[in-house]
């Protein structure tokens, strides 16, 4: 892995929360490849968190980047009351491994933390994550996010753009 694969992916997942906190939904989506995979999982006890989202309880999950384009068609045109109106957000990732798995992918794990503030309410999220990212002809793209949420409530609507 170059230093310049390892910069590029700590470039990528911060351009992401820059551009989840400007709804800037193309740019966003652009940043990951069609068969990618966005997943949150439920916590299955205190300290596990749930293992197949095909089987047990998710809080968020798109099996490929057509998912996620129909949750920001979604938002855009108001579709979802739920986000209506949005919040403001301001997202931080922080605390960055940088690894190369099995299939020669590059991996990074984070913390990350989103400020949120809607309707006179300000609420934080925080937890880990981590993105899986892929080569192609347009360079680096996400292919998977798992992001593990660390809130023991949530006292809002939790969302794409609230992690």
């Amino acid at each position: 892995m170059s230093p310049d694969d390892k910069q590029d992916a700590i470039d990528i997942i911060i351009s992401e929360g820059m551009y989840l906190d400007n709804k800037d939904w193309d740019a966003w989506l652009a940043l990951y490849s069609e068969d990618s995979e966005y997943w949150i999982p439920a916590w299955d006890d205190e300290f596990t968190t749930t293992t197949d989202p095909d089987t047990q309880l998710s809080l968020i999950y798109y099996g490929s980047r057509a998912g996620l384009e129909d949750r920001v068609y979604r938002i855009r045109t108001e579709l979802s009351l739920a986000s209506s109106p949005l919040p403001r957000t301001c997202h931080m990732t922080s605390n960055f491994q940088i690894e190369k798995n099995e299939s020669n992918e590059v991996v990074v794990r984070s913390a990350w933390m989103t400020h949120s503030y809607k309707l006179k309410v300000s609420h934080s999220f925080y937890g880990h994550q981590t993105h899986t990212f892929c080569n192609t002809d347009e360079g680096l793209k996400i292919s998977k996010r798992h992001i593990v949420l660390q809130n023991d409530s949530i006292p809002n609507v939790l969302d794409i753009y609230s992690v």
